[in-house]
């Protein structure tokens, strides 16, 4: 326990020095004040180590900005009546309302306080712990008792909602509905059309029997596309980016991650088959089925200004499947890399590349007069690989005015 007792000491040393040189009756009550000052401070130091306090958090799951509860039940096993300030946490995090509160505690009592919190970025949090402070009335003294405890929280990323159906469609499995008749799926009814020899459990009997003639169910089609997500969160190797790009790579970070995760959130949700790879300060992967996994590793990637790892040596030893398509999000791309680009296209049904050079529009706000350029190289790279489009190698440059589901909206 810490203890400061400085203006007690003070008004020991004053009140008895003064009274023994003037003899004073009147100052020897503050002598007396004193020695109650010591008595309480005496019985706080004896009651305090007795109280039971318990920390639990509701979420330690949450997206950015999202709220969750922090709740201490804090009794009383002494028998001295306690005026505490409860202080929750030790570490930095965003409070609602109160960030700490007094309370006054009754022997043999128990109290639970609620406190609301958020994270306004990403990442791996730590609730570190929290002190009780026992402040006397007359601010003579105040003790101090920290609870050394940590609470693990994970923010997960923000997401956009999209629409996403750039995957090609060739696995025979029922997924999603798609253009091609690969294989019909029961529950999805697309509507009624008259018999034609078509097997007796097609027709629609109730329906027959309503309008005079036999009708068959005509359901749509489905098909299944697995994805491969990259996510380079690195500068290139290759181009020659100044200081300012060191900045910049910074916010396509977290632009970027938010994407990825609202891609991969649509798509699984969907129940399509995902597998994502992070390229940062090393490489992360995950294949599970569930979205809630790839948010919680989107929450802790990091980039990196000088990376040890090379993009391009990951994609050329990466094992795809024909059936593949590849989405590749990074934050510049020059011509040197456009033979990696088709090298991974012969080995996958399609590729998608997202260049993001300087962030993007939120879907909430209007479109807006942009007076940054594009690099020439990246603008060169922009106009060639137009030509390969017609092979299912589509590169898109993400203008700072544009959405996410512009950019979508304009793939092939």
């Amino acid at each position: 326990m810490k203890v400061k007792k400085r203006g007690l000491v003070i008004l020991t040393i004053f009140s008895v020095m003064a009274w023994i040189l003037t003899q004073n009756n009147l100052l020897l009550f503050l002598v007396f004040f004193a020695i109650t000052r010591w008595i309480d401070l005496s019985l706080v130091l004896r009651n305090l180590p007795k109280l039971k306090v318990e920390r639990y958090i509701t979420k330690t799951r949450l997206f950015v900005d999202e709220k969750a509860r922090m709740v201490f039940k804090i009794i009383n096993t002494g028998n001295m009546k306690l005026f505490l300030k409860l202080q929750p946490s030790l570490s930095p995090v965003r409070f609602f309302k109160k960030d700490s509160e007094r309370i006054i505690l009754d022997p043999l009592s128990s109290r639970e306080l609620t406190f609301i919190f958020s994270y306004g970025t990403r990442g791996r949090k730590i609730l570190k712990g929290f002190s009780i402070t026992f402040e006397d009335a007359f601010a003579m003294f105040s003790v101090q008792k920290v609870f050394e405890v940590e609470d693990e929280v994970i923010v997960f990323p923000e997401y956009l909602p999209i629409t996403f159906y750039k995957e090609s469609l060739k696995e025979l499995l029922p997924g999603r509905k798609s253009p091609l008749k690969l294989l019909e799926d029961n529950t999805m009814l697309k509507g009624l059309r008259d018999y034609n020899g078509e097997p007796m459990n097609r027709i629609h009997w109730k329906a027959s029997a309503r309008y005079g003639k036999l009708l068959v169910k005509e359901h749509d089609h489905t098909a299944l596309g697995k994805v491969k997500i990259f996510l380079d969160l690195n500068l290139s190797k290759n181009a020659e980016l100044g200081e300012v790009w060191k900045e910049l790579r910074k916010h396509y970070e977290e632009e970027a991650v938010k994407l990825v995760a609202s891609v991969v959130k649509e798509l699984k949700e969907s129940h399509t088959p995902v597998e994502l790879v992070v390229i940062g300060e090393r490489v992360w992967k995950n294949n599970e089925k569930d979205w809630v996994s790839d948010f919680e590793l989107l929450a802790t990637v990091k980039g990196t200004d000088t990376p040890s790892l090379d993009t391009r040596d990951i994609l050329e030893v990466h094992r795809f499947d024909p059936s593949d398509t590849v989405l590749l999000f990074c934050v510049h791309l020059t011509m040197q890399e456009l033979p990696l680009l088709l090298r991974v296209r012969s080995k996958v049904s399609k590729l998608i590349v997202f260049v993001i050079p300087y962030g993007l529009r939120d879907p909430n706000t209007k479109p807006f007069r942009s007076y940054l350029l594009m690099r020439r190289d990246l603008q060169d790279l922009l106009e060639k690989a137009k030509l390969l489009e017609e092979n299912h190698v589509i590169v898109r440059g993400i203008k700072e005015n544009m959405t996410f589901q512009e950019a979508l909206d304009s793939v092939p």
